[in-house]
C-alpha cells in the first residue's frame, strides 16, 4: 500500500510589490507534491478568516513541508481514484507530522 498515491501541483502567486513607485505583479511558482486526497463525505465545513463557514470537497494529506501555500492558490490533483481535479485551496496547514490542504 502506498501512503501518497496521488499527485498535486499548486500554483502560488507572490504578492505584488512596489519598485521605484510602480506596482509589479508577483510571479507564479509551481510546487509539486505526492499526496493522498480523501473526499469530504460528511459535509464538514471550515471557518474562513472572517469566521464564515466554507464548504470543501477534499482533504489532501502530504508529507510535511515548510512551503507556505496561501488560500486561493490554484491546484491540479491527479488522483488514482478520483481522476483529475482542479480548483482553489481553501486552507493549508503545515503540521508537526504532515501537511494538509482543504480543497
Amino acid at each position: 500500500m502506498v501512503e501518497y498515491p496521488d499527485s498535486i501541483v499548486i500554483t502560488v502567486k507572490a504578492a505584488a510589490t512596489q519598485v521605484n513607485g510602480d506596482w509589479v505583479s508577483g510571479s507564479d511558482t509551481d510546487y509539486t507534491f505526492d499526496c493522498r486526497i480523501e473526499p469530504n463525505g460528511e459535509g464538514n465545513k471550515i471557518a474562513g478568516a472572517d469566521g464564515a463557514l466554507i464548504d470543501f470537497d477534499f482533504m489532501c494529506y502530504m508529507p510535511q513541508t515548510t512551503t507556505i501555500i496561501t488560500s486561493g492558490s490554484a491546484f491540479v490533483v491527479t488522483s488514482l481514484n478520483n481522476g483529475t481535479i482542479t480548483g482553489d485551496v481553501k486552507r493549508a496547514s503545515n503540521g508537526q507530522l504532515n501537511s494538509r490542504l482543504w480543497l
